[in-house]
């Protein structure tokens, strides 16, 4: 990713958490004092939860850039650690505070998960005393940083919880569960898993479709009922935007450029299409990359336009649940053309299949089910649910 690109992270979780900045770096000032720092520096910030990036922002005034690298990599391996997949996951709003305002105690080569797990221990004997603090609480904790782990691996709860019980009969096996292999976080909803089969034998063919499009009569014939009813007129201003885009984007793909992916880039919103544009261009003409991406762009904005009701809150590890209300709306799945553009061959392809068996029979599950295993790939902490 582009330095403007985790720039745009920064400023996105700053929004998400709420983050007022302090008043000399509001506005455009913030943007242009991080433009200042190397690719590799905004990377780490752009990873930083609430709480980190708050601290940051706090002790960025009158650093120079020698004692912002040393912060910095003592909090990039501290986040490591109490992040989504670190061994201490588990530890709480108030314990991940108490490890802050002892920041400046330590030292880079001294921070160790036993260090900070001892930190945030002192929390925890301050506020219960030093006895109420069990090694059964100890293995739960534990477990749930496990059990988020797990998950982003792509393992069933039924699956976690065979295997929490194993864990809390031994508990010597707990290492165990951090060294569990990735299981194939995409896959078909289980509502349309049926359609998924070859009727001859009743085997699933998913392995083939991680290498090939689906182009079938089907799958064909239920994207252009969508494209249909998307169509509606623009204004000529954005009409007059969208052209000139469209026209570079027909000169560079050529042939590629089909009728139903016409019409449907005529109907994106112009930022999407020009991001679309410099996608595509920096894309050779006769790589089968082109042709994902095209698939991607039209499946996507089609999802897109299926509405639902949806009930939208955000959560942070600060706040318990804020509900802001249920409406009806589609999920923007504009929001991970970023996050695709990272995605092997075989990855995209089998979430280009998956779009298209939902486009034939769309359900707020299976909907709702590839929006997450995204969510899971941009490291935000947003969530969509749905409601009945």
């Amino acid at each position: 990713m582009q330095k403007s690109e985790y720039i745009s992270m920064i400023i996105d979780n700053l929004l998400v958490f709420s983050i007022k900045p302090p008043q000399d770096l509001q506005g455009d000032k913030l943007n242009d004092h991080l433009g200042k720092f190397e690719r590799d520096i905004l990377k780490i910030i752009a990873g930083f939860n609430k709480d980190f990036l708050e601290y940051f922002l706090k002790i960025l005034k009158g650093k120079n850039p020698e004692e912002l690298n040393e912060i910095l990599k003592k909090m990039e391996k501290i986040s490591f650690m109490i992040g989504p997949t670190g061994n201490l996951h588990y530890l709480s709003q108030e314990q991940i505070e108490h490890i802050l305002n002892k920041f400046d105690l330590l030292k880079l080569n001294e921070i160790s998960e036993k260090k900070i797990s001892s930190i945030a221990d002192e929390q925890l004997e301050k506020q219960f005393g030093a006895t109420h603090y069990s090694t059964v609480d100890a293995l739960e904790n534990q477990l749930a940083s496990a059990e988020f782990f797990l998950v982003e691996q792509g393992y069933t709860s039924k699956e976690i919880q065979e295997k929490f019980n194993k864990v809390r009969q031994d508990p010597s096996k707990l290492a165990m569960l951090f060294t569990l292999p990735q299981k194939e976080i995409y896959n078909v909803p289980p509502e349309l898993q049926q359609e998924n089969t070859i009727t001859s034998g009743g085997q699933n063919n998913s392995s083939a479709q991680d290498v090939t499009i689906d182009n079938s009569q089907k799958a064909q014939d239920a994207i252009e009922q969508h494209i249909q009813s998307i169509q509606q007129d623009i204004n000529t201003e954005r009409a007059q935007k969208v052209d000139e885009l469209l026209q570079q984007i027909k000169l560079h793909v050529k042939t590629e450029m089909t009728e139903n992916y016409e019409k449907v880039f005529r109907q994106m919103h112009p930022d999407r299409l020009n991001r679309a544009c410099k996608m595509l261009k920096g894309t050779k003409r006769k790589s089968r990359r082109m042709a994902i991406y095209l698939e991607w762009y039209t499946l996507s904005f089609l999802l897109s336009k299926i509405e639902l009701k949806v009930e939208h809150w955000q959560v942070s590890s600060r706040s318990n649940r804020g509900i802001v209300g249920v409406y009806t709306a589609g999920i923007d799945f504009s929001r991970y053309d970023n996050i695709v553009k990272e995605f092997s061959d075989g990855k995209l392809t089998k979430v280009i299949n998956i779009a298209k068996k939902i486009l034939q029979k769309p359900t707020k599950k299976a909907i709702q089910k590839l929006g997450q295993d995204l969510i899971a790939e941009t490291g935000f902490d947003e969530h969509l649910y749905f409601t009945q």
